[in-house]
């Protein structure tokens, strides 16, 4: 992928290393929010479950959300966790309600970010529809890498919706 083909506005946001909620609360001059879609136990994708080193018809809790600025959707969330990793302290991870994972995961001191893999995403990709994420009809960037929370994994996928990609004049 050619850093040329992202949007300007987009780029710093793609490669953050740490916490995204963080850097999206500092940029939402209004009222930053969680909307929960659904969290519930699921099988993860087929390629999910590859990546997690996850047998195929294992269930996985996995939380879908978009994350708001106002009334505005920035970025809708997706985030597998194996039942392996909701163990001990991590069982919090399950009852998160409308607090970001960001906030509480990046409050810990042993969390780790693997690699970023990034990509584009189609307008009429099956979980958008599904979630009816507002696309404009327009390709979106998404990111997705896996975050070991004491030694853990969490696979974390988010797209970038486009008022933050294209139209929003946030850094």
């Amino acid at each position: 992928m050619l850093q040329a083909e992202l949007p300007v506005k987009l780029k710093s946001w793609l490669d953050v290393p740490t916490s995204l909620t963080a850097r999206l609360k500092a940029a939402c001059h209004g009222q930053f929010n969680v909307q929960v879609l659904a969290e519930r136990w699921e099988r993860p994708t087929h390629e999910e479950a590859v990546r997690l080193g996850l047998p195929p018809a294992q269930l996985a809790w996995i939380r879908t959300v978009m994350l708001r600025c106002d009334d505005t959707p920035w970025v809708f969330a997706r985030t597998v966790m194996p039942h392996s990793s909701l163990q001990g302290r991590q069982r919090r991870l399950r009852h998160l309600g409308t607090r970001p994972l960001g906030s509480v995961v990046f409050a810990g001191k042993d969390v780790r970010r693997g690699p970023l893999e990034l990509r584009e995403v189609e307008p009429d990709e099956r979980m958008l529809k599904q979630w009816r994420v507002p696309t404009n009809g327009r390709r979106l960037w998404a990111r997705r890498s896996i975050l070991e929370v004491e030694g853990r994994p969490l696979l974390v996928m988010e797209v970038f919706l486009p008022e933050l990609a294209y139209g929003a004049p946030y850094a």
